[in-house]
């Protein structure tokens, strides 16, 4: 009883400490400067076909834990502000760039994502944050991870952020008319935000600060039909920002022959909408990327699975808060080959 009347009063004094008023766009920092993210990878299961980029961590850093091949990418976006106040900023960026790296012990992920969006419709302004995760498969169907950050936001008001992020995805049998269905948990920004760093908060007048302390995540993702060569995949994802807050994310995939897909992805952050009415509601994101074979002399010389490595260029728009669009390109790049054979078990020697 008294450690739960302490956990409690704890609770009620962060809330207090660090009121919930983030800037539009607080909520979605990794998402906006990779155009898998921004396209509706940024979920706690990967998004509907469980695309992992090394942003990933930032939404459930368990993803990271069935990737087999070394991956980079790297990712920018630029922010085109149509509505320009007097003394606001017309034009933002913002960049992204990460490795995983799978490991017979864990795997392993580092990313850092840099954001310049000085706006009065998302006052982001300047950010670099850097994440280090490691994640291992428990089982067949049950992985766990953890990322560390460390935030620096710059300019009037300076402050750092500093945390852990805790994951879990389990992978479930199909039922009903869901192919590789997977559920995914999260607690995020476990640690110390920026809490007055921001000028301007979805609440005015009031203090703003990012990111959200205590923030749980749970998706769910699965494959919805699969006709010739055409999949059609979902995610949903719900989130409680400090849980004071709550926000869905919705996705959806259509892929052609595992060569072509394209992305659609939409949110609805309650206090964004109910605060700035029209202002605090993003309308769909579109994106797609395009799967390529890689054939290197240079690499396979060097590995000769490396000659199955691949590498996904993709783009990805969204229209956000007051007229502010968002343009982001990218590519990851996978070394080597998939592991598609079942492990060889031999129980007693046998000679023929």
């Amino acid at each position: 009883m008294k450690k739960t009347l302490v956990m409690a009063a704890l609770l009620t004094f962060a809330a207090e400490i660090f009121a919930y008023n983030p800037p539009r766009g607080g909520e979605d920092l990794y998402r906006l400067d990779n155009p898998e993210l921004l396209s509706g990878a940024a979920s706690a299961v990967g998004g509907p076909a469980m695309t992992i980029v090394s942003g990933s961590v930032a939404y459930n850093p368990a993803l990271i834990a069935g990737e087999q091949r070394i991956g980079l990418d790297i990712g920018a976006t630029m922010f085109l502000n149509y509505n320009a106040y007097d003394g606001d900023d017309d034009l933002g960026f913002g960049m992204s760039g990460g490795l995983i790296l799978p490991t017979k012990w864990a795997v392993f992920a580092g990313n850092v994502t840099a954001t310049f969006a000085d706006f009065y419709g998302m006052n982001l302004r300047n950010t670099i944050i850097f994440n280090g995760a490691a994640a291992k498969d428990i089982n067949d169907k049950f992985s766990v991870g953890s990322n560390v950050y460390f935030g620096l936001y710059m300019g009037e008001g300076a402050d750092f952020s500093v945390g852990v992020d805790l994951g879990a995805l389990y992978k479930l049998d199909d039922f009903a008319c869901f192919k590789n269905p997977r559920v995914g948990f999260s607690l995020l920004n476990l640690g110390k935000p920026a809490p007055d760093y921001a000028e301007y908060g979805v609440k005015a007048g009031e203090p703003s600060g990012y990111p959200s302390i205590l923030t749980p995540r749970a998706g769910f993702g699965a494959t919805l039909f699969e006709f010739k060569k055409v999949s059609g995949a979902f995610s949903v994802d719900l989130s409680s920002p400090m849980c004071q807050n709550f926000v869905s994310d919705l996705a959806f995939t259509l892929d052609f022959n595992d060569f072509i897909r394209l992305n659609f992805s939409s949110q609805l952050n309650f206090v964004e909408m109910v605060e700035r009415k029209g202002d605090g509601i993003n309308l769909v994101s579109v994106g797609a990327s395009i799967k390529l074979g890689m054939n290197s002399k240079k690499l396979t010389e060097k590995n000769a699975e490396w000659e199955q490595s691949e590498i996904i260029p993709a783009i990805a728009t969204q229209p956000l808060y007051t007229g502010i669009e968002a343009i982001s390109v990218g590519a990851k790049l996978n070394l080597g080959a998939k592991d598609t054979s079942a492990p060889e078990i031999i129980l007693w020697n046998v000679e023929e």
